[in-house]
């Protein structure tokens, strides 16, 4: 796919991923369930939902291929951590009806220069 078929979305996304560091990071598309992977993307949304009577802190991850939504047990809120902030996550994968998910991935916040 060129570069005048691809949404913003995918492009802005696509420039995330720059050549010295898109072999370590994988786009949600190509997500396997039960692996560890690395992605990068922009947060698109927070919600605090209680998951067994404990805060978590839902946040979904857009990366232009798909989404990703990172639970966080026990937090209302992380420092940083708002909509439209690009964000790097790592964790263990799983994928039930509403899609993929990781609990309490690793993150790393890039400089918010939006």
């Amino acid at each position: 796919m060129n570069k005048r078929e691809m949404s913003r979305t995918e492009q802005y996304a696509d420039s995330l991923h720059t050549d010295t560091n898109r072999h370590m990071h994988t786009r949600v598309a190509d997500l396997q369930p039960r692996r560890r992977a690395t992605v990068i993307g922009t947060i698109n949304s927070l919600v605090i939902r209680p998951r067994s009577g404990v805060p978590a802190l839902e946040v979904e991850i857009q990366d232009g291929s798909g989404k990703l939504t990172c639970i966080w047990l026990g937090q209302r809120s992380i420092a940083a951590v708002t909509p439209g902030r690009d964000i790097e996550v790592t964790g263990m994968i799983m994928q039930n009806e509403e899609g993929w998910l990781s609990y309490n991935p690793v993150y790393r916040l890039f400089p918010d220069t939006k």
